[in-house]
């Protein structure tokens, strides 16, 4: 069962659900190339794994909702997945950007 990272908010919980991701959208990308909307996540959370993660860059919630849409595409493309855990940890880690610096 997943938890929110509401409830864990530690960086090395925000990573672990930005790898699971990772390796979600790239069997995606494989099972289902025609697929445009994948190829997007998976440019997006490298953008973050690198920015955030790795350079430590700060984005506030107004930078990150503008430069970052995995949590509106969650919403928007996963509607009554409600057993599927994957949209759930994109919303997470689109709503965990501005806080990453402050999680220990």
């Amino acid at each position: 069962m997943y938890v929110r990272l509401s409830k864990i908010m530690t960086k090395e919980y925000f990573k672990k659900i930005l790898n699971e991701a990772l390796v979600q959208v790239q069997y995606e990308i494989e099972a289902n190339p025609e697929i445009k909307l994948n190829e997007s996540i998976y440019m997006q959370l490298m953008d973050i794994k690198k920015r955030v993660v790795e350079q430590q860059i700060v984005c506030s919630d107004e930078e990150a909702y503008k430069t970052y849409s995995l949590g509106v595409l969650a919403i928007r493309n996963f509607v009554g997945e409600d057993g599927n855990d994957y949209p759930k940890k994109l919303s997470d880690i689109a709503w965990g950007i501005s806080y990453y610096p402050l999680m220990v």
